[in-house]
């Protein structure tokens, strides 16, 4: 008697849960089937995430770097008057580009060996032949920055990055023994940050933010060659 009545309690529990179950299924999936339902909407992103934004490069050229089966070579030139009060700034654009095309999938050139060769050459110009022909490179990404500051105007204390300039991607091709770098890829950046007011420093010191700032532009460069979520606020 005893087993008979447990038995029977099983059953109806099981029972239950089926139908608790089936019945959520059901109802998502008729949110789901209502045209324009933002219900439909949120569960299919609870599944699959946000839809990834292409990157730029690709969609212009054809061309899908995060493949791996391309070398890349990322340098970096900054007019003197930025140079003056950030001295290394080529040279963290060059290390913080690099290193997030590499975790997303970009063969790269060690950016240790470009800081290298910019010691030793000085910079580069318009004519990237020299770079191709000193480097196993497919491609040259030319970070051409021409504006870069971290403090809002005639406001000292208050800290607001702004920056503008050039993403210029060459394709490097061989004729004989001689390397050649040809331009395929042109785009202008912008970027302002905090758009909607400065920073205090007083809430921020200034390094953290400059190092904050530098790293939110690199973001935005190097998401230009692998697809990538969107919602990041440049």
């Amino acid at each position: 008697m005893q087993q008979t009545t447990l038995h029977r309690t099983r059953s109806l529990r099981s029972r239950r849960l089926w139908l608790r179950t089936a019945g959520g299924v059901l109802c998502v999936a008729l949110a789901c089937s209502l045209p324009g339902c933002s219900l439909g909407v949120m569960f299919g992103k609870m599944l699959t995430g946000d839809p990834m934004v292409p990157a730029e490069f690709r969609a212009m050229t054809r061309e899908d770097l995060a493949k791996g089966k391309l070398t890349v070579l990322v340098v970096c030139t900054t007019p003197d008057s930025v140079e003056s009060d950030l001295a290394t700034l080529k040279f963290d654009m060059i290390d913080g580009v690099t290193r997030r095309m590499k975790y997303n999938g970009v063969k790269v050139i060690n950016p240790d060996l470009v800081a290298k060769w910019l010691d030793e050459h000085g910079t580069v110009g318009s004519d990237l032949s020299e770079l191709a022909q000193d480097f196993e490179a497919d491609y040259i990404v030319h970070l051409d920055v021409q504006e870069f500051g971290f403090r809002e105007p005639n406001s000292p204390k208050l800290m607001r990055g702004h920056s503008s300039g050039f993403v210029r991607v060459s394709k490097v091709e061989s004729a004989g023994s001689q390397r050649f770098a040809h331009a395929v890829y042109s785009n202008e950046f912008t970027s302002t940050y905090p758009a909607h007011q400065p920073i205090s420093e007083q809430t921020k010191t200034s390094l953290t933010f400059q190092k904050d700032y530098v790293d939110r532009v690199c973001d935005q460069l190097a998401q230009k060659f692998y697809d990538h979520r969107p919602g990041t606020d440049f």
